[in-house]
């Protein structure tokens, strides 16, 4: 195996991240990228723009801790006990609650449409557990102390205003209940005592001592009881009111801007996202490295021409850009198939990746080395070999085995083997063209004289070129790589797909035939800082 050093040549792994191919890749797709995100925001605009506006109003309530207690209550406390983490989310989205919060919104002066409204909302909410309405946010310490934040959303400022004022009055109304109702049953224990002593004191013998003990318990019964009264009705909950409910003046629901915004946002990074995702999955041949990593060996590349005329090809090849590179792949080609009569087909995975282009400049690149070419065109659904030359007014001359020199296609060459000939275009490169019969001349390539006259045209010239359909649209590629020294694979980068290399591969494999190698075609100048890389293996 002979290997022949890349200039400057870095092999790149498919799993490096290339900003530069990030950016073509999306600018391959710039307009689906921009024109979804602007009609998706224009629609979620229209579409919020058309919804009513809803307006939120909070109050705040603190939780106090309790007091002490008081012994003349036996404990009991004039303030509620400190409330559970929770209980006022409960509490608030109770029945009870709920249904007073209903009371209070039908007895206010908003119209009869938004009570309606409201109280259907609530009343819903309330069936289902599913609260939008009101909402209870908490700030406390781990002691249960802070502040709640009941907040109301309601379609007018006025209507979240009072919204939020009723449901604050039915949660502070509960709540001083609860701390009364603890109050009225230390009241009712004292009372309940008291008469117990009143009983005791109507069967108890007038002067003796019992009855001067039960005299003195009664009266201090009598006072806690007066206390107890008065306590009762200064009992407190443990919540607090700190702010009541401004009118707002702003919406918080919708923001057609925000929202457009934030969809055409999502979906410009989705479809990026997608795109580059999807590119990825494609896995596309950028450079060598990407073949190599295939164990296919790479003959050569040859940049992408700014112009894509086919006329300027055989320029390019002859003192252009494609000079060198062509003649990378004239050496690396030599060292696999014989110096001689050589037969290679050339074709390529899919349409318009250059596999013409390819067998027009390495032609030249013979011929400027002193050998003699021909070129068949034996894309027969689609010829193209007559575009790179200039044709008109050339000479005809007769192929091995012919006896005079007529203007024929390949059909009538298969056809008529005495009269087959080639156009001479100079410089030692003949060409016998496909032919306007080329489509109807597909079933002679499994004819037995093929190879007899392929072997036998080959005689006079140091290597045949064989422009073949691509191998995935059509087997005529793989019919004629059976005879010939190898199969001429040529790669387009940025549009080859490695599972497409793969598939031919298998293809190749499947068919007994001999792959000999890979020519990437179109590479960017700045893909890696060169126009050609190559290596061969002999033994392949």
């Amino acid at each position: 195996m002979t290997n022949y050093p890349a200039t400057n040549a870095v092999p790149t792994s498919i799993n490096d991240v290339d900003l530069s191919q990030v950016l073509r890749v999306l600018r391959r797709q710039w307009l689906p990228l921009l024109l979804t995100p602007l009609v998706l925001g224009g629609a979620t605009y229209l579409l919020f723009n058309r919804q009513a506006p809803v307006y939120q109003a909070s109050t705040s309530l603190m939780s106090a801790p309790p007091d002490s207690g008081n012994s003349v209550l036996n404990g009991s406390s004039v303030i509620a006990a400190q409330l559970p983490q929770g209980a006022v989310d409960e509490v608030v989205h109770s029945s009870t609650a709920v249904n007073r919060t209903i009371q209070l919104i039908n007895k206010s002066n908003l119209a009869q449409t938004v009570k309606l409204h409201i109280v259907r909302d609530l009343k819903n909410e309330l069936a289902d557990q599913k609260f939008k309405r009101l909402t209870v946010t908490s700030r406390l310490d781990q002691f249960q102390r802070g502040v709640y934040d009941i907040r109301a959303s309601a379609e007018s400022p006025q209507a979240a205003q009072l919204l939020a004022t009723a449901s604050t009055q039915a949660l502070l109304e509960w709540d001083l209940r609860r701390a009364q109702e603890g109050v009225s049953r230390a009241r009712q224990n004292i009372q309940d005592q008291l008469n117990n002593i009143n009983a005791r004191l109507a069967v108890a013998t007038p002067g003796s001592t019992d009855q001067q003990s039960l005299v003195s318990a009664r009266g201090q019964l009598i006072l806690n009881l007066s206390q107890a009264t008065v306590f009762e009705e200064g009992a407190r909950g443990n919540l607090t009111l700190l702010a009541d409910a401004n009118t707002p003046r702003d919406p918080v629901a919708p923001k057609p801007r925000q929202n457009a915004l934030l969809v055409a946002l999502v979906t410009l990074f989705a479809g990026a996202g997608l795109t580059l995702l999807l590119d990825s999955l494609r896995r596309k041949v950028r450079s060598t490295g990407d073949v190599i990593g295939l164990d296919i060996p790479v003959l050569g590349e040859l940049p992408r021409l700014p112009n894509s005329r086919r006329s300027q090809v055989v320029r390019a090849a002859r003192n252009g850009k494609l000079y060198e590179s062509t003649g990378f792949i004239r050496v690396n080609l030599g060292s696999n198939v014989p110096q001689s009569q050589a037969v290679v087909a050339v074709t390529s995975a899919r349409p318009g990746e250059g596999k013409s282009s390819v067998v027009a400049a390495t032609a030249i690149s013979y011929a400027l080395a002193g050998r003699r070419v021909l070129i068949i065109d034996l894309d027969l659904h689609r010829p193209t070999q007559q575009e790179f030359w200039q044709l008109g007014g050339r000479p005809w001359v007769s192929l091995p085995g012919a006896t005079q020199a007529k203007q024929t296609s390949i059909a009538l060459a298969f056809e008529h083997p005495e009269q087959a000939s080639a156009i001479d275009v100079g410089e030692g490169i003949h060409i016998l063209p496909a032919g306007e019969s080329g489509r109807r001349a597909a079933s002679l390539l499994t004819d037995a004289k093929f190879p007899v006259l392929l072997k036998q045209w080959a005689t006079a010239y140091d290597i045949v070129l064989i422009d073949t359909p691509p191998v995935l649209a059509v087997s005529d590629a793989l019919v004629v790589a059976r005879h010939a020294d190898g199969l001429l694979l040529v790669v387009a980068s940025e549009e080859t797909s490695v599972p497409e290399i793969q598939r031919v591969m298998r293809d190749v494999q499947t068919n007994n035939t001999k792959l000999i190698g890979v020519v990437l075609n179109k590479v960017r100048r700045n893909e890696a800082g060169y126009y050609y890389t190559y290596q061969y293996d002999g033994t392949k």
